[in-house]
């Protein structure tokens, strides 16, 4: 049983720092994700790599009383959407898998 050892007090601490360490490491992906999201703005849709930026222009120069017409001026610029957290999630879940992973062999038992 895993149990049943005896763990010496330094080495107990040891392990409860190296877990918290790893826990801590793990979680930067996510971390990061939600950032760069949060940055562009809290959007629910995929990523940007252009802006339309709308003008008004009028038909005769000089006379906007006769009428304006939408000018459509594309932006090169990086928006990110959901999928920043989202890989965040998953770099953060396969990290923590591997850590666990390597606990478990270090520690010869479960963690």
């Amino acid at each position: 049983m895993a149990f049943s050892k005896i763990v010496e007090p330094k080495r107990m601490i040891s392990i409860l720092k190296m877990k918290s360490i790893c826990f801590i490491i793990s979680l930067i992906p996510v971390a990061m994700g939600a950032f760069i999201w949060g940055r562009d703005g809290w959007r629910l849709a995929f990523w940007q790599t252009s802006v339309a930026k709308e003008m008004e222009v009028p038909i005769v120069e000089g006379m906007p009383e006769l009428g304006t017409q939408t000018q459509v001026v594309w932006q090169e610029q990086f928006i990110s959407g959901i999928e920043s957290p989202l890989i965040g999630l998953i770099l953060s879940l396969f990290l923590s898998l591997a850590f666990i992973l390597l606990l478990r062999k270090r520690n010869g038992s479960s963690v």
